[in-house]
């Protein structure tokens, strides 16, 4: 069985995979597998002519046209997604972080989900601390779905916005009953 753990940015999905890890399930991130397809010199070339650009691109150059194209980014999830997807089966884990499940349909490819959620006056203040006090937070925010319209898919909900020993011992409780 592998389960997919998704939500919006900075509301805990890579902390809550790590705990996951910590307890000895194996796991796999598709953001790392992402810069992976991403290096691939005919994925990086089709990115770049999205872009307009030449190739190489940079991760952070697509970043910038992906920020003020919406079209380009729908071109950039056509050729990424199923090779992400493809990858990520190719692997023998039990959970995936997979930040743009919903927004990619991807999730008809995991057995459970489970979303990842801090709150929005939280997930606020995560990005305003990653990325810095004068950040245009919304923006960010508007390239994903909100986080409420991913917990409709949700098996399980995680709430992040609490002590990380609480977080933890709630995470570890729920695996208790995922093989019970």
């Amino acid at each position: 069985m592998i389960t997919a753990i998704t939500g919006g940015i900075a509301e805990g999905k890579s902390t809550v995979l790590r705990f996951i890890a910590s307890m000895g399930y194996s796991t796999a991130s598709a953001d790392d597998v992402a810069r992976l397809v991403f290096e691939d010199g005919e994925v990086n070339g089709m990115l770049a002519e999205i872009a307009g650009m030449l190739a190489p691109i940079s991760r952070s150059a697509l970043r910038d046209v992906l920020f003020k194209d919406p079209s380009a980014r729908r071109a950039v999830n056509r050729v990424m997604h199923p090779r992400i997807i493809d990858a990520i089966s190719q692997l023998n884990v039990e959970f995936v972080e997979v930040p743009l499940l919903i927004e990619g349909c991807l999730q008809g490819s995991f057995d459970k989900i489970w979303v990842v959620t801090c709150g929005l006056e939280e997930q606020h203040a995560r990005l305003k601390a990653r990325y810095g006090a004068t950040t245009d937070v919304d923006a960010i925010l508007a390239m994903q779905l909100p986080t409420s319209a991913k917990l409709p898919f949700a098996d399980l909900i995680i709430r992040t916005n609490r002590e990380p020993q609480t977080v933890s011992r709630f995470v570890s409780e729920a695996l208790q009953v995922r093989i019970d």
